[in-house]
């Protein structure tokens, strides 16, 4: 089993007690790194100050200067957020050898300022292209569950949800643009925010697509993504009173429908989480809400994707004696972008613009806290699946990339042993009332499970 405690609350309490140092915490998570890392490769690159940060974070935990709940808190930081002194190489060969970083992304200055010591880099799909944590150029990244199985943890932030179900450190950041949180979150077990687009800075954040790019959070708590949320903001995000009777709207018969042609046990997870909200005093109303699945919205979320990555990242593309090695994936994407006609990218832009109209109608018409829904209808596959497999994952994902809207994943049990995630969906905005309903269901179900590792 993992050693790291379970979550921030906890040992925020062990740290104040002096039941647990800030060393020692340390100690703990590179010693899990130690033990796992060649079987998962989670982690690429480890800061060299950490220790020196703990002894100094400890004496002045003693000495009564308290920075707040995450002081002393080790975290992992995906490999496209810049962190000062550490190489971003977003796992592609164009950036292998690249220099440290100047300056910590603005996440990361506010983490620094609430205590946190950031322990280091995690791998990741290659310029964040895929979902499966199988396309860096530091090799693939394996599941923490069933380890022999060699199963994706989801991707592209594959590195930071391994590490953390792996106990190597006590939550991770990673991004989301297509589903980068939200399926690692799911397939390994975790909760996983991506906050509504725009709520978080993107400064010093390598872009995958800049119109849907967002930095988020893997933690094995909601509590702990309020704490790491406030501290990433300095301040609270905004918030609206949540009601008394919180209306939750679900998609049973296009769920059964759906998961009967991947794993039809996801249904009854998802029915069996269901259950709980309106155990927990939810108002759960059936939806139709076909948009949601309709064909075409993969192309739209992909033609997006690509012409934004090709204009935002040619200049380092394309003055790259490294360009002929990157993986097939991300050059196919690159190449897409370069070869779109205009009108294409104008059609995607109106796409985008129709949906996300009919997305907001939807949650005012049916006036929801949220959407509940399955984070994906299949778990973890083996990490060779077909790509197909993996676009498949996407469904439930796609317009959400491209509206705006927050999603906050949550364990929704096991599925055939493999973890399967429920995600609720909010409107632009509302993350705090995502977070409050998440916590609300932690405290009464503690869904959160550790693989044996």
């Amino acid at each position: 089993m993992n050693s790291a405690p379970a979550n921030l609350i906890e040992t925020a309490a062990a740290l104040r007690r002096g039941s647990l140092t800030v060393p020692d915490l340390l100690h703990r998570c590179r010693q899990n790194i130690a033990r796992l890392n060649d079987k998962l490769n989670a982690v690429i690159t480890l800061t060299q100050d950490a220790e020196s940060t703990a002894l100094r974070l400890e004496e002045e935990l003693r000495g009564g200067r308290d920075y707040g709940p995450l002081h002393g808190i080790p975290l992992l930081v995906k490999d496209n957020i810049d962190v000062e002194g550490l190489p971003t190489t977003v796992a592609s060969p164009i950036f292998a050898a690249a220099p440290a970083a100047a300056r910590d992304a603005a996440v990361i200055e506010g983490l620094r300022r609430a205590g946190a010591i950031i322990l280091g880099k995690t791998n990741m799909d290659e310029f964040a292209a895929h979902v499966s944590g199988r396309t860096s150029c530091w090799g693939p990244t394996v599941n923490p569950w069933h380890m022999s199985r060699h199963c994706s943890p989801g991707g592209s932030s594959s590195g930071s949800a391994a590490a953390v179900a792996a106990g190597m450190c006590c939550a991770a950041l990673g991004t989301d643009t297509g589903g980068s949180i939200r399926l690692p979150a799911g397939w390994c077990g975790l909760f996983g925010l991506r906050p509504s687009w725009g709520l978080l800075p993107m400064r010093g954040i390598y872009p995958r697509a800049a119109s849907m790019d967002v930095p988020g959070l893997l933690t094995v708590s909601a509590a702990d993504m309020q704490l790491l949320l406030r501290a990433m903001l300095q301040g609270d995000p905004p918030a609206a009173p949540l009601p008394e009777r919180p209306r939750l709207g679900v998609m049973r018969a296009l769920v059964r429908q759906e998961a009967a042609k991947a794993q039809a046990a996801i249904a009854d997870r998802y029915e069996a989480s269901i259950e709980r909200w309106a155990a927990l005093g939810c108002e759960v109303t059936d939806v139709d809400f076909p948009l949601l699945v309709e064909d075409g919205i993969g192309g739209i979320v992909d033609s997006l994707r690509s012409h934004e990555f090709h204009r935002d990242v040619r200049g380092d593309v394309e003055g790259s004696p490294a360009r002929n090695r990157m993986h097939a994936i991300p050059a196919a994407d690159y190449a897409a972008g370069r070869d779109m006609p205009p009108e294409v990218h104008a059609a995607a832009e109106t796409g985008r613009r129709e949906l996300g109209e009919a997305t907001q109608a939807f949650f005012t018409r049916e006036k929801l806290c949220a959407l509940l829904l399955p984070t994906a209808f299949l778990t973890a596959p083996r990490l060779d699946a077909p790509n197909a497999t993996y676009r498949e994952a996407r469904l439930l994902m796609n317009l959400f990339s491209m509206t705006g809207n927050p999603v906050l994943v949550y364990p929704g049990g096991l599925v055939d042993g493999m973890p399967c995630g429920m995600q609720l969906v909010g409107q632009p905005g509302s993350d705090a009332c995502l977070l409050e309903l998440a916590e609300r269901y932690e405290r009464r179900y503690r869904p959160f499970a550790a693989p044996e590792c």
